[in-house]
Parts: structure tokens; C-alpha cells; sequence
């Protein structure tokens, strides 16, 4: 109608050119809509898919965040056990202390007592050795004073021998006395018997003592199979940080009810119970002493004497089921390192 409503043949012309032009312009336009459609639509596609990724990483980061609490809820249990681990560790380190106390008092008050002992019996047999000295030349000037005389009959000739046969007979008797038996001692001799450091040797004692010594790294162990578990000396803790423990001998593992043996030739000193240690026995080997701790039963008692390899008791086992014998060595009130003594294996 636009068209048929022209004027003239120009006019038709000139609205046909611009229907057409309007026509080409709504064609171009639908176009350009049609691309910004299809990139809206990868535009949104694109959209999508970054959501999705993003709640995708969003359901992982709250998964993971879940986990990093159950993580944690775990982590605090753990320290906490930890920290009961360590207040019992603290606490097991505390009560070994203090058995380890008590049983450094044993052992220094027992060597203590050795040493007065045999200090009192030296200066009690070295006094009654003196006292037999000035009887005998006290008879012997008796003698000489009755042979000078040259005036006895053969009747108190006998009477002399007779005599002196008696005394001597009698200094024989107290020789054999024990001088623990004789006069008490002064204050003064008490106080330099407990000052004495060093065990006063008998013959038999002095050998027993080399022959302990001169088997330096040849010792049997107190146990026929074993390991050391905890070395001589101090050393730091396995577990617990800035804390050091110190052993006065070492610790040898073993098996459940193992035989615990005498390591030489010696006298039971000393069999008692001691809180953390179980059952002690110490050996005296002259003025060595042997210390067997953590004992379960003792087939000994003290005085008796007991020979290399005699079996003194059986190794006790800890509630954790660890079952070990403490040895030590000691060289009158000296510790001494006993891996320098035991022989290898």
C-alpha cells in the first residue's frame, strides 16, 4: 500500500529502494541479535559451568574443612593422651628416682658398714696380736730369769714347762678368739672405723679381691641370654625432651622367669626388698661388691657363700611385661662401669 500510494515513478522508486534498505537493516539487525543470543548463550553455558566448578570446589572445601575437624577432634585426643603419656612417664621417671635413691642408700650404707667392720677387726686383731706378743716375751724372760737361776729341781723344772705348755696352750685359744668379742670399743675408735674409705683386707680376702679384679672383662653375666637394654651412666631420656636419667649399672633384658647368677666367687652381703627394685642381693668379693636388683625370688641368704655361676634367684617382669635384673659393680664406695667387667658374648 506504501508503495502503490506513490505519486509518481520516482517516488515508487525511491520507497521501493528504502523498503528495501529497511528491509536489509531489520535482516542485519535480527543477525547481530541472533550472535549476541548465541554469545549470551556461551556466555551463560561458560557461567555454568564456572558455578558448578565453584560449588563443586565449594561441597570439597567444606568436606575438607569437615575432615580438618575431625582432624583436629583427633589431634586433641591425641595430645591429650600424650600429655597423660608424658605426666605417667614423668611420674614412672619419679618413682625410679626415688627406688634408685633408696637403693644408692642401701648399697653406700652397706659398704659403710663393711669398711667400720673390717676396720674394727684389723685394729681388734692387730691389738690382740700385740697383747700375744708381749705374753709370749713376758714368758720368755720368765724363762730365761728361771734358767739363770740354775737353782730348781727337776720337780719345778716340769712345774715351768708345765706352765708355759698351759699358757701357750691358753694364748692359742684366744688367738682363735673372735675379736668382735673382745672389749668394747672408745667413741674415738668408733669415729675412725666409720672414717675409714677403704675395706681392711684378711689374707683370704686380699686374694679374693685380686682374683675378682684380674678377671676385669672377663665376668660371666648374671644371665645366660640377654641384651642390655640401658647403658652405665647418665643419658638422655628416650621420650621425654630435656630430661636425662642416670643408671648406676645396667639394665639387661631377659625372658620370664630367667636364672639370675653370681657373676664370682663370693659372701652374700645383703638380701633385701626395696620399693621399685623388687628383691636386692649384693655380693662381697673382698672389697668388690656385686648388686643383683629387680629379682623376683632369692635361693640365698645372707653370710652363705656362693661360687661363680651359682644361681641366687630369678629376674622379675614388670606389669608391661618387661622382664630384666639390674647389675651393678662397686669397688669399696665407688661405682665402676660393669660393661668394663662382664665378658663379651
Amino acid at each position: 500500500m506504501f508503495l502503490f500510494a506513490s505519486e509518481s515513478f520516482n517516488q515508487f522508486a525511491l520507497r521501493l529502494r528504502y523498503i528495501r534498505q529497511y528491509t536489509e537493516e531489520r535482516q542485519r539487525q535480527a543477525a547481530r541479535i541472533m550472535g549476541t543470543q548465541y554469545r549470551l548463550h556461551e556466555q551463560l553455558s561458560g557461567l555454568t559451568k564456572q558455578q558448578q566448578r565453584k560449588s563443586s570446589l565449594l561441597n570439597s572445601q567444606l568436606a575438607e574443612n569437615k575432615n580438618l575437624i575431625t582432624l583436629k577432634s583427633k589431634e586433641d585426643e591425641m595430645v591429650q593422651q600424650l600429655s597423660q603419656q608424658e605426666q605417667g612417664l614423668r611420674q614412672e621417671l619419679e618413682e625410679r628416682r626415688q627406688a634408685v635413691n633408696r637403693l644408692d642408700n642401701l648399697i653406700a650404707e652397706r659398704v659403710r658398714e663393711e669398711i667400720a667392720r673390717a676396720a674394727r677387726a684389723a685394729r681388734l686383731a692387730a691389738r690382740r696380736e700385740a697383747a700375744l706378743a708381749a705374753a709370749r716375751d713376758a714368758r720368755r724372760a720368765a724363762a730365761a730369769r728361771n734358767n739363770a737361776s740354775g737353782n730348781a729341781g727337776p720337780a719345778r723344772t716340769r712345774r715351768n714347762e708345765e706352765t708355759a705348755s698351759s699358757e701357750s696352750s691358753s694364748d692359742a685359744n684366744n688367738d682363735t678368739a673372735n675379736p668382735e668379742m673382745d672389749a668394747p670399743e672408745t667413741a674415738a675408735e668408733a669415729a675412725a672405723d666409720r672414717r675409714a674409705v677403704r675395706i681392711a683386707l684378711t689374707p683370704e680376702t686380699a686374694q679374693l679381691s685380686s682374683s675378682f679384679s684380674g678377671n676385669r672383662g672377663r665376668l660371666p653375666w648374671p644371665v645366660s641370654r640377654g641384651f642390655i637394654s640401658q647403658h652405665f651412666g647418665r643419658h638422655p631420656h628416650p621420650v621425654l625432651k630435656n630430661v636425662t636419667v642416670e643408671n648406676r649399672g645396667v639394665d639387661i633384658q631377659t625372658a620370664a622367669g630367667e636364672a639370675v647368677r653370681a657373676c664370682f666367687d663370693g659372701k652374700v652381703q645383703t638380701v633385701t626388698n626395696i620399693a621399685g627394685m623388687n628383691t636386692i642381693v649384693m655380693i662381697q668379693h673382698g672389697d668388690f661388691f656385686t648388686v643383683y636388683a629387680k629379682l623376683r625370688s632369692v635361693n640365698v641368704s645372707v653370710g652363705q657363700r656362693v661360687s661363680a655361676r651359682d644361681v641366687i634367684g630369678t629376674v622379675a617382669t614388670d606389669a608391661e611385661g618387661t622382664s630384666e635384673v639390674q647389675f651393678q659393680v662397686w669397688h669399696n664406695s665407688s661405682n665402676l662401669n660393669p660393661e668394663n667387667w662382664l665378658g663379651h658374648r
